[in-house]
């Protein structure tokens, strides 16, 4: 029984357990399956924290505990693992390899955007889906108004990788000591944060409140303070600085999944990096790894908690802008990482990191074409409740057969698989 549970939390095959289980729950009985999600703590509702409701208030609801507060539990490992890919021994530890990553993010985004206004601008029509700027229409469509649909409004879907799904795609391909695992998590927190930098412009509900990041500079000089000056090694002061920091993200307007990684940044630290999950970094006693070590089982059940809560997408729903939103991630995504990170590495002659080559990147470039996170999200606000939505977010959780594309190229490509 503990090879067994070893095995699926190595592997994170508790979040695809809980996708399943989701996908499975929504289409047989999808109302209880809304009322469990939607199922909120009355004491805790307020105007700043929690899914919004008609009347202003936000609902602490068991979605937003699992997407925008346990989740951030994985991206501070996430960041973690990117962090310390910079350190002596690490992928990423030349700064002109860093480059060619983020620039292959770019790629990331402008080619899933390219594949969805292409087949939306010249086929949409046929399939009744106006393309349109029109502002009316636009916020006539955003609004709900019959026979206002404008599809334009979801040219940001595709544009993000899902980093939980990847970065298990990439291990299981790659291996954990891969240098192109750690540049993989690195482009794919760089297409989140675009992606989250997009809805903060183009989807939100609100405005920005910048000065709110001065709690966050604040938290990191603290963190700073107590490390270089004070050198406290407890996790634990931290670990509270990182709540301020969730706190901050949230009243400044910005996805809140992301708010505990300005204080790993902060935190003693290992003088080198072992690789990707390493079971050699579990042992070490630095600040750090303590605590991402301490993390490392509750973030994986977080992450099965994550599948169950994203997934329930209704099947009957498929349709043309399925096809669009998958097409553009599998196929846009590849394409547009390829093209960008090898003109980084060739023309621009950043490189690539050590252990890596262009037919690796290749298989990067289709293992980042699993969208998931945050197209599901950028669908919920880009279309109204309906039709088109669903159809949209199906699109987005359907890229996950970018996995399945990946494992045929790496083995065309004979990727080599450091463990």
């Amino acid at each position: 029984m503990k090879k067994i549970w070893k095995f699926l939390l190595d592997n994170s095959l508790l979040l695809v357990l809980g996708a399943v289980i989701g996908l499975v729950w929504a289409n047989v009985h999808h109302g209880s399956y809304e009322h469990l999600l939607h199922l909120h703590f009355d004491w805790m509702n307020n105007p700043y924290f929690g899914t919004p409701q008609a009347d202003g208030v936000r609902h602490f609801d068991v979605h937003y505990l699992i997407n925008d507060f346990l989740m951030a539990f994985f991206f501070m490992a996430a960041g973690k693992e990117v962090f310390e890919a910079t350190f002596p021994g690490g992928a990423l530890h030349n700064p002109r390899h860093a480059a060619t990553p983020l620039i292959a993010t770019a790629g990331g985004v402008l080619g899933p955007i390219f594949v969805f206004c292409l087949m939306g601008y010249f086929f949409g029509g046929s399939f009744g889906y106006h393309w349109t700027a029109d502002p009316a229409i636009s916020q006539a469509a955003a609004a709900g108004t019959a026979g206002a649909v404008d599809f334009s409004r979801g040219w940001a879907i595709p544009t993000a990788t899902d980093i939980a799904f990847s970065a298990m795609v990439a291990r299981l391909i790659f291996g954990g000591r891969h240098p192109a695992v750690p540049f993989l998590l690195l482009l794919a927190i760089a297409d989140d944060a675009v992606g989250l930098v997009i809805i903060a412009l183009f989807y939100g509900t609100g405005s920005i409140q910048p000065l709110w990041f001065l709690l966050t500079a604040a938290a990191m000089a603290i963190g700073f303070t107590l490390n270089k000056k004070f050198g406290v090694q407890s996790p634990i002061p931290y670990f509270l600085l990182m709540l301020v920091s969730w706190f901050s993200f949230g009243m400044a307007g910005i996805h809140t999944s992301l708010g505990f990684i300005p204080i790993v940044l902060t935190m003693p630290h290992a003088a080198e990096d072992d690789g990707v999950h390493s079971e050699d970094e579990r042992g070490k006693t630095d600040t750090l790894n303590r605590l991402t070590s301490a993390c490392y089982v509750p973030t994986e059940i977080i992450l099965g908690l994550f599948g169950l809560a994203s997934a329930g997408v209704v099947l009957s729903s498929a349709g043309f802008p399925t096809v669009v939103v998958m097409t553009s991630l599998i196929v846009g995504k590849c394409i547009g990482i390829f093209l960008f990170g090898g003109f980084s590495a060739k023309i621009l002659r950043f490189g690539l990191p050590d252990g890596m080559n262009y037919r690796d990147l290749l298989v990067l470039g289709s293992v980042a074409g699993i969208g998931f996170t945050v197209a599901l999200f950028v669908a919920g606000v880009a279309y109204p409740p309906g039709e088109l939505q669903d159809a949209a977010k199906l699109g987005a959780l359907l890229s996950l057969c970018s996995a399945i594309v990946a494992f045929i190229l790496s083995k065309i490509c004979k990727t080599q698989k450091m463990s």
